[in-house]
């Protein structure tokens, strides 16, 4: 059985972040869209699109012609094309199944039933799929009902425990850290922390933003923001921080917490969408979205208890391990298996 990965990387992750790390715990080809097909027609073409399927861009197109080109050269084998980003460069799945009917095509999708009905008001393209990955499980009834699907599977979001580690030597005292802007809740973060400083005077609050979103955080003597942070430097400030502090509007899976929970790091952050699941069996703090004294007395709490923290730190890292890349690689293998 050959598999084909088709790649997305979003510009905001970090090179050891995100989705894409699956295609090194994978045995797949990978389409990048490398084709000598014209990129003036490409863009002329992708132009014919509506963005009401999902995002289909000039890259889309040069992926598309790729796949093709390959599926061609494999016409009379099993094969699986896996769309790593189901928001984004699917639409002709009806003509390349009737063209290469030993083919099986499946998607990840990543955003949060709310966001993709908003998004994606017209799913007959997404209803070709032969199978779908839910990454949060609070995505799972919705896509078999949007879809018209049954083959959904819910299959966690990796995380690479081999980069992402605890360091102890580095940990620091009273050091929050709030990482990300997508999905995250500007409003209560800005809302609670006077009050965290109040509470605690000592503290030290950093926020890693890219720069766009820097203006979304109200200034603070206690606060640094960060942007263009480099996987190294993040890395050190998952593992100085005492805890991770991130009020969210909705998530599925969130690179963040589990790149924290990977350097043992304690999470504080709201109880929405996937991050139930994610969090079960780290001791971790869960708030009602929006619950600005609740989040204020929690991140108190936390900093003060030292035998809490230690508790958590090491949690955090256990659960982190069974979300390792290599794991969740083997469970994507067996959907594979499952829908050829």
């Amino acid at each position: 059985m050959n598999v084909f990965l088709i790649h997305h990387r979003s510009p905001h992750h970090a090179q050891n972040s995100g989705y894409g790390r699956l295609i090194d715990y994978v045995d797949a080809h990978v389409v990048y869209g490398a084709t000598k097909f014209p990129f003036r027609i490409a863009k002329r073409l992708a132009g014919f699109h509506s963005q009401r399927k999902g995002n289909y861009t000039v890259g889309s197109v040069l992926k598309e012609v790729e796949l093709f080109q390959l599926l061609q050269k494999h016409k009379n084998e099993r094969n699986i094309v896996h769309f790593l980003n189901g928001e984004r460069d699917i639409r002709h799945l009806g003509f390349l199944k009737r063209k290469f009917p030993n083919t099986k095509f499946c998607a990840t999708f990543h955003k949060p039933p709310e966001v993709l009905k908003e998004t994606i008001t017209n799913v007959s393209a997404l209803q070709k799929l032969d199978g779908a990955i839910a990454v949060g499980a609070n995505q799972v009834e919705f896509l078999k009902q949007w879809l018209q699907l049954e083959n959904v599977a819910y299959i966690p979001h990796g995380v690479d425990t081999q980069f992402f580690v605890p360091d102890t030597s580095r940990k620091k005292k009273n050091m929050v850290l709030f990482v990300g802007q997508h999905l995250r809740d500007f409003s209560t973060l800005n809302a609670s922390i006077p009050m965290i400083a109040e509470s605690i005077p000592e503290i030290k609050i950093l926020i890693v933003v890219h720069p766009a979103y820097a203006k979304k955080v109200i200034p603070h003597k206690c606060i640094d923001i960060l942007t263009a942070v480099k996987d190294l430097e993040l890395r050190a400030l998952y593992q100085e921080a005492t805890a991770l502090y991130l009020p969210m509007i909705n998530s599925t899976a969130c690179n963040s917490i589990l790149e924290a929970m990977a350097c043992g790091l304690p999470i504080i952050t709201s109880d929405v969408g996937g991050n139930t699941i994610y969090l079960k069996e780290t001791a971790a703090v869960i708030v009602e979205k929006g619950g600005v004294p609740t989040f204020v007395q929690e991140v108190e709490k936390v900093l003060l208890d030292e035998a809490r923290l230690l508790e958590m730190q090491q949690k955090t890292r256990q659960k982190a391990l069974k979300l390792d890349w290599k794991r969740v690689g083997v469970e994507i293998q067996e959907f594979y298996n499952q829908l050829s």
